[in-house]
């Protein structure tokens, strides 16, 4: 018997948050392991320990809040893609601006989405990470 690519089914997106409110973090992770094709592995109040549990656990898609303590997104952001390149980041924040937006861009995210974004377009854009980019 041959398998053909429907047959297939793709392991789940898996998910690591990090945001600096205890809200933010318990509600996405329970939004996200909700979704039957998304699993949260991790969360993390901020970006040391963010860089850590990233590199522990190599999580496809990190959720990276943008404005915390520590140097916040920028920071985690130009770590995250210097030492776990193959980890996509949407940059997540209640600023848009377009300088923020372009910082986070070039330090490594492929995405950037509002915190007042509906629920499906933050799902749509991690799920988006799955789409490979043209070189």
């Amino acid at each position: 018997m041959s398998t053909t690519v429907s047959d297939v089914t793709q392991s789940p997106l898996r998910i690591m948050i990090i945001d600096d409110s205890d809200e933010v973090r318990s509600a996405l992770a329970g939004v996200i392991d909700g979704q039957s094709d998304l699993l949260c592995v991790a969360v993390a109040g901020g970006v040391d320990e963010g860089v850590r549990l990233v590199l522990e656990h190599e999580p496809d898609v990190v959720i990276l809040d943008v404005s915390m303590p520590d140097g916040g997104g920028l920071r985690a952001a130009k770590e995250l893609t210097a030492w776990a390149p193959q980890t996509k980041i949407v940059a997540f924040s209640a600023f848009d601006k377009p300088l923020i937006t372009k910082a986070m861009t070039a330090a490594g995210a492929v995405s950037y989405i509002s915190k007042s974004a509906s629920l499906p377009e933050l799902l749509a854009a991690i799920r988006e990470t799955r789409t490979p980019t043209a070189p």
